[in-house]
């Protein structure tokens, strides 16, 4: 433990040594080595080049994007992947450009063997990569093809990743080929997060992780639900979500990781990742490290020395020496429903705080709260303690209090 003395921010993912947790996500972010060597600069322990497919990718337009800023989600339908031509001259001018940076390309092999996947990998490997990254997660690519209900002659991008066959064939592959560490990203679609993080590290990957995204459909006006949201595009079709408000399910992908494959995997979290609270919540439910990709488009990569020298002052102030002091930490205190303690108790009003402005009378659920007379009371027999009264008032008039043994404890 720490205590007031110095925090070591590194991690160590196989042979390589990140100087931070935080690497720029595959993304528009780095598709060129100027991209990458302002996240270098900017203190960013690494960057996953922008995805590079290879023979050339059979779906690459033109990016079509919206910042829904209400909602907090990020969506996207079209986007321009690198070829692996395009994709190896960024790894070369990036790695000549800067030191102490994890140049990590992000690749798919389209091709009909297997083995191809190792053979583009040693490319980049050749070219400077500190570590190579297998995209397992891609939904724009057969998984959302099937998704629609078009069939595809070999699964590649998220397909790949749920086919617990032929995946390890593709990890495999490029484990013999390379001697830098190997990186599998997953997606959430499919349920296979933990199941295919295990099958990989069984390959000899060094790490796993997910990508955030979830397939959605955005919002739609329904007096014109045949016009897109997108700009510049006439369809209405799946999008590519992410953003803050994802959050939630990110944290429970990665804690399902970390719980399937056990204390020993590298695990890289991923999703809604913006701050120093949503940074630690990843980590301590079992992320090594984590990937920023959406944040870094709305907002660029300056942002993070601040987030740095907060994470060291939260250390500090916790005791923790490293990541790994706080890493599962929440991770290891998450109950299962049979472990649940509740206890008994009821809502109580404030008269004096309480304006009776009649929110809680609307809750759809409750008996147990009565306004005679337009006066708010709740009756502590009737009341579930279920405390959404708590939640929607708007002066903080109501409070719960719990039965002990003895009787009223406050």
């Amino acid at each position: 433990m720490n205590s007031g003395g110095s925090v070591d921010l590194q991690v160590r993912l196989g042979t390589l040594t990140l100087r931070n947790p935080f690497l720029v996500g595959s993304g528009p972010t780095v598709k060129n080595a100027d991209q990458v060597r302002m996240a270098a600069d900017n203190g960013w322990a690494g960057a996953s080049i922008k995805l590079a497919i290879d023979p050339q990718p059979y779906l690459s337009f033109p990016p079509r994007y919206r910042w829904l800023k209400k909602e907090k989600i990020h969506i996207f339908t079209a986007e321009k992947r690198l070829t692996a031509d395009e994709a190896l001259a960024v790894v070369g001018e990036a790695r000549a450009a800067v030191d102490d940076f994890a140049i990590i390309p992000t690749i798919t092999y389209d091709g009909q063997d297997y083995e191809g996947w190792g053979r583009l990998a040693r490319r980049f490997e050749e070219a400077g990569a500190h570590a190579v990254e297998l995209n397992m997660c891609c939904p724009n690519m057969s998984f959302n093809l099937s998704s629609t209900g078009t069939s595809t002659e070999k699964s590649t991008g998220a397909s790949l990743g749920n086919d617990l066959a032929n995946l390890p064939r593709a990890v495999r592959s490029v484990v013999d080929a390379v001697s830098v560490p190997v990186i599998v990203k997953f997606s959430p679609e499919g349920n296979q997060l933990a199941a295919a993080g295990r099958v990989a590290l069984d390959a000899g990957a060094a790490a796993v992780g997910h990508a955030g995204n979830r397939l959605g459909i955005p919002d739609i006006d329904i007096t014109r639900p045949l016009d897109p949201v997108y700009r510049l595009q006439d369809q209405v079709t799946l999008g590519c979500i992410s953003g803050p408000w994802l959050r939630p399910l990110a944290l429970r992908d990665t804690y399902q990781m970390r719980h399937y494959l056990g204390p020993d995997a590298f695990i890289i979290g991923s999703g809604g990742i913006s701050d120093l609270q949503s940074s630690v919540q990843q980590i301590m439910v079992g992320s090594d490290a984590v990937w920023i990709c959406t944040e870094t488009m709305i907002r660029g990569f300056d942002w993070l020395p601040r987030l740095l020298d907060k994470l060291v002052d939260y250390m500090r102030s916790m005791q923790f020496c490293t990541i790994g002091d706080m890493r599962d930490l929440l991770h290891q205190n998450i109950a299962s429903a049979q472990e649940l303690t509740i206890h008994d108790g009821y809502a109580a009003v404030d008269p004096d705080t309480c304006t009776n402005c009649g929110l809680c009378w609307k809750i759809g659920h409750c008996d147990a709260i009565r306004h005679d007379e337009g006066t708010t009371v709740i009756d502590p027999e009737l009341c579930l303690a279920c405390s959404t009264c708590v939640d929607v008032c708007p002066r903080s008039a109501i409070r719960m209090v719990e039965r002990s043994a003895a009787g009223v404890k406050e």
